[in-house]
């Protein structure tokens, strides 16, 4: 028996039932994680940039804003509904996740049987937010690329313009949030030249007709060239696995498909791409232009192109992190064979086969390793997998007709690239919190492509939705942050940031260190302003006092005048208690001139963990 896989599941009678148990229940569960884990200076930069522009600054031209800048527009949003507090920011990302939840059910719906659909979407859920549940951009563009994809599955199956113009707005919002929207953008642009390519049909005496295939070669070469481009100084191995491998198996079956498609000559060809193509960049732009507006208004577009196209190179220098080595993919090489495997043999004592290989997996890393080991196998078995599975999913594509179902094999094609081109968000920052930001994305691509061979079968297909489910419930969901994805070790215990703007639970640690400091430089601080530095934004915000400089991290405007322009802004704001970071993970710590100045200014202080507050009498 196999997985039932029937692209019209959602219409069935029952499916509506099941799409309500299944929301409900991932929403409670989020919610009730929802005030869990933090990373402070995360939590700190989103909350700082939301509260600078509730007070009228616009991100890029009064701040240094880490992202695009409609994040911090839209937690101010969330600070003015729910008051200034880090919960404040998690409602707003929950109100959202609302709305996703439904997104994934329809995708995987689209894929799979109402139970299958109900499936993944547990996974989905139960691999993102709650294993780190802060408001970070990366979410919503998780969230706005399951949108477009929602809404160009619906467009492959009943056409209609409207559908390419929401997918395009879904895309403008995500850039709005982050630039890494652009990935989704690519990804869909890619959809489109396949979708105009006409199957090549029996029979069928239309022309080949290079020119065009051409052109689209031009373009890939064109990304290709760009992605090279931004990732020079980081191509080792492990990057070309994980962030050149999709792009370019993905780019070769698009001009693979285009090139051996009959068709019109290459201007009409043209032309029905830009019929498709258009009203998708219609809708990418009223976002952004709704974005940019002020900022034209303002005479700030340099600042914003500046802030947004700029900073990135400083951010790709300071916060870079390689990916687990190639051998750490080995898992999921071995997650792959069984699955090949049991597509191929199918139900029957064979498919059993397969369950039971399966379970001798986990078995023998317990026994080799512990439980420690286990995790480690888990983890890397679907985290290191994306690759593999754009690799597994274009090679069934490349293999099966389209002409057999050509709206199954654009579906496949289009979750594909979708998850293909959004794994890239893990560069070049590659820590393990990034693969849940494309979790999801990977999943639905995973299946769209197994169900053009049938699936596996009905017993593996339930072991290991069960087994991933169990792992996330047991270990991931109520790990700290700092640890997911590395190793299966407890956190310390939890306890509330007994702040006004806290109301978050924190490893008691950071609770004790963060109350003392407030309260040390609150008892202090005279006046509205003081300063923090290097890269302390949660101080400006859970103290309540303002930030007398551009900066939320320093590395994002590295200036060879900081010394002075800090110490400045310090006396022209008659600034009388600052704090120092003596562990700064991105930016340069406090230069001797800067670090002289300070002692000068403030010769009292007090060091509490790894922060010193500074005052004067």
């Amino acid at each position: 028996m196999r997985v039932s896989i029937d692209p019209t599941s959602s219409r069935r009678p029952g499916w509506m039932p099941v799409l309500l148990i299944v929301w409900v229940a991932s929403c409670a569960y989020v919610f009730y994680l929802l005030n869990r884990n933090w990373i402070s200076h995360d939590d700190g930069v989103l909350a700082q940039s939301a509260e600078r522009v509730l007070r009228g600054e616009m991100p890029h031209r009064d701040f240094a804003d880490a992202y695009t800048g409609g994040l911090s527009y839209l937690n101010a949003a969330g600070f003015g509904i729910f008051g200034e507090h880090l919960m404040a920011l998690r409602y707003g990302l929950f109100a959202f996740l609302v709305a996703w939840v439904p997104a994934v059910f329809y995708c995987a719906s689209r894929l799979v049987s109402p139970i299958g659909a109900a499936a993944v979407t547990l996974l989905s859920v139960l691999w993102t937010v709650p294993n780190y549940p802060a408001a970070m951009p990366s979410w919503y563009n998780l969230f706005f690329a399951t949108f477009g994809a929602a809404a160009l599955l619906r467009y492959s199956e009943r056409g209609g313009r409207g559908w390419l113009v929401v997918a395009g707005v879904m895309g403008g919002c995500s850039v709005a949030v982050k630039i890494t929207g652009c990935y989704y953008i690519a990804a869909c642009l890619l959809y489109f030249v396949i979708h105009e390519a006409p199957p090549a049909r029996a029979g069928d005496d239309s022309a080949i007709r290079p020119a065009y295939a051409w052109v689209v070669g031009a373009l890939l070469l064109g990304l290709l060239a760009g992605m090279l481009d931004v990732m020079r100084g980081h191509l080792a191995p492990e990057h070309a696995y994980h962030f050149l491998v999709p792009v370019i198996v993905l780019s070769l079956l698009a001009l693979r498909t285009v090139a051996s498609a009959p068709g019109p000559p290459i201007r009409r060809r043209l032309g029905r791409l830009w019929g498709v193509t258009w009203p998708f960049l219609a809708g990418l732009a009223i976002p952004i232009a709704a974005f940019a507006a002020p900022y034209v208004a303002h005479n700030a577009m340099g600042a914003l192109i500046r802030g947004v196209f700029l900073s990135p190179e400083t951010r790709l220098a300071a916060a870079a992190y390689s990916p687990k080595p190639l051998l750490g993919a080995f898992p999921a090489v071995l997650l792959a064979i069984l699955v090949v495997y049991a597509c191929r043999v199918g139900g029957g004592p064979r498919g059993w086969l397969a369950v039971a290989l399966w379970v001798i997996v986990p078995v023998a890393a317990l026994a080799i390793g512990g439980l420690e080991y286990v995790y480690g196998v888990t983890w890397a078995s679907v985290a290191q997998a994306i690759p593999l599975a754009v690799l597994g999913g274009a090679a069934i594509l490349w293999l099966r007709p389209r002409t057999e179902d050509v709206t199954r094999w654009e579906q496949s094609f289009l979750l594909l690239a979708i998850a293909g081109f959004s794994s890239l968000i893990g560069f070049p920052a590659a820590l393990p919190v990034y693969f849940c930001y494309s979790a999801p994305l990977a999943l639905l691509a995973i299946v769209s492509a197994l169900r053009l061979v049938g699936g596996p079968p009905q017993p593996l297909a339930s072991l290991l939705t069960l087994y991933y489910a169990a792992f996330a419930l047991l270990l991931l969901n109520t790990q700290s942050i700092h640890e997911l994805g590395w190793t299966v070790a407890r956190p310390e215990p939890l306890k509330p940031l007994d702040l006004p703007r806290g109301r978050v639970l924190v490893p008691a640690s950071d609770a004790v260190e963060y109350e003392a400091v407030v309260a040390t430089l609150t008892a202090h601080a005279r006046g509205t302003f003081t300063f923090a530095g290097p890269d302390l934004p949660e101080i400006y915000f859970l103290a309540g006092l303002r930030n007398p400089t551009r900066s939320l991290f320093d590395f994002l405007e590295p200036s060879a005048t900081r010394t002075e322009r800090v110490l400045g802004a310090i006396d022209d704001n008659h600034i009388t208690a600052v704090v120092t970071n003596g562990t700064v993970r991105y930016s340069s710590p406090l230069s001797p001139d800067l670090e002289a100045g300070l002692e000068s200014r403030f010769p009292v202080t007090r060091t509490i963990g790894r922060l010193t507050v500074r005052w004067r009498e």
